[in-house]
């Protein structure tokens, strides 16, 4: 029975020691772990490394943010199948499935989410190039991958540079579509960026992406405008009304941007075929544009009034007082931020955190894209009946030009407010209250002389 137990307490032992789990006590532990050593060194020339090895302060845990295990989290480039990852606790092996090539320039990438046992995360990527033969050029391909349709940068594109010979050079873009792709041989290049929605590192069919041919010299500065490819053509994803005499079409996929749409553009019929007169149709931007005029208009009208009324000294120090409190809000706000911000940092332990990026967000120099139009006609459509629209010779992103329909059927009439109904009130509330009648004349004489009589008599 001893045997037993102590064969037991030495199993119980080996797995505690083969655990991830956190040691217990000791003061909380709130920096990320950090890299202290890389081989090869970054930067060098003639490398020939069975594997890029990274050296860390902590034991990194096997299971990163954001990705099901941390190969994920790494790209090689030039690409050569899916990258090997080993974990050794405090360090990672890190190789390409096919070996490194001689005389070829690689960068090694680790896309944030690298964790300790306690979840502190890396909040950078790790970067890293080395060169198995000769000098490392200094090339660069720099720019923004956006979603066109979304109107913002597509965060965590992964952009690729395919050469004559197929060889692939990639990088992942950061969380606002920013890239760069460096140290490449000089030469003609296919250049494309992807959002990798299954993270399997190459372009499907659901993904959108964008593509562009460049001759790189030195530098290059690209942008990708992607989106979803196909032949298929929009349709008309929903008709709703807005108003009683405007009908919203939205679409399942943006239109091509530029497009205009004409009253003749839009055919509603009823079910008996008559034809609903359309007076207008407007894209986003023309019933922005109408919208700006309009409160322009006001606000005109409304400044014009305010002048009036500031006019008196009175309200000219009510203003001031009130824009002394705005000042005075804003000021707190701000400094109630950096102290906030104090505070994370000292949270840290001393350690040196990320800089905080300031750089605001890229902006796109194509025009957005929409997917809705607004239908304004010359008649409100009867209630709980039974249309169909069309619109003619749409043209999508891809080319595609289709003339897409739906069927809708417009909502029942709102049902009559009670509380405006006078029929409803109260009969009692609801009755006026007739004047009392007017006394005859001469009774008001006889009251008012035996008044005086009764007063005089009083008095003798």
């Amino acid at each position: 029975m001893k045997a037993v137990a102590l064969q037991a307490a030495a199993l119980l032992l080996l797995s505690g020691c083969a655990s991830q789990a956190a040691p217990p006590g000791g003061p909380p532990d709130l920096a990320p772990p950090l890299v202290l050593k890389v081989s090869p060194q970054n930067n060098a020339v003639g490398a020939t490394p069975k594997a890029v090895v990274l050296q860390f302060d902590e034991v990194i845990s096997e299971s990163p943010k954001g990705a099901k295990d941390i190969a994920e989290l790494v790209f090689i480039s030039p690409k050569s199948g899916v990258p090997e990852v080993d974990w050794g606790r405090s360090k990672i092996a890190i190789r390409p499935s096919k070996g490194w090539k001689q005389n070829t320039v690689y960068s090694v990438v680790i896309k944030r989410g690298l964790q300790d046992l306690r979840n502190n995360g890396i909040d950078s990527t790790i970067r890293l190039v080395f060169s198995t033969g000769g000098p490392i050029p200094s090339t660069r391909i720099a720019g923004v991958a956006f979603d066109w349709a979304a109107g913002n940068g597509l965060s965590g594109a992964v952009v690729e540079a395919v050469a004559p010979d197929s060889t692939t050079y990639q990088v992942v873009a950061d969380s606002t579509g920013r890239f760069v792709l460096q140290y490449l041989p000089p030469g003609p290049y296919l250049l494309r960026a992807y959002g990798d929605r299954n993270t399997n590192r190459t372009i499907d069919p659901i993904e959108v992406w964008d593509s562009v041919r460049v001759t790189l010299t030195q530098s290059a500065d690209i942008e990708f405008y992607s989106f979803a490819h196909d032949t298929v053509g929009l349709r008309v994803a929903d008709v709703t009304p807005p108003d009683s005499g405007v009908l919203k079409v939205t679409f399942d996929k943006p239109y091509a941007p530029g497009q205009r749409f004409g009253p003749g553009d839009v055919v509603i019929k009823r079910a008996d075929s008559s034809i609903v007169r359309v007076k207008s149709v407007q894209t986003i931007p023309e019933r922005a544009l109408a919208d700006t005029l309009k409160a322009k208009v006001r606000a005109d009208s409304v400044a014009r009034v305010a002048s009036l009324r500031d006019s008196t000294p009175a309200l000219r120090a009510r203003t001031d007082s009130l824009a002394r409190v705005q000042r005075v809000d804003s000021l707190a706000a701000v400094a109630r931020s950096e102290r906030e911000a104090r505070a994370r940092a000292a949270a840290r332990r001393g350690r040196p955190g990320a800089p905080i990026d300031t750089t605001p967000p890229p902006k796109l120099r194509r025009p957005l894209l929409y997917t809705e139009i607004y239908v304004t006609l010359d008649t409100v459509l009867e209630p709980q009946k039974q249309f169909r629209l069309s619109v003619t010779d749409v043209r999508s992103l891809s080319g595609t030009v289709r003339t897409p329909a739906r069927t809708f059927t417009t909502p029942r009439a709102p049902k009559p407010d009670s509380t405006k109904d006078s029929t409803t009130r109260d009969s009692t509330s609801a009755r006026p209250t007739a004047p009392r009648p007017a006394a005859p004349r001469d009774t008001l004489a006889r009251t008012m002389r035996a008044r005086v009589r009764a007063l005089f008599g009083a008095s003798e």
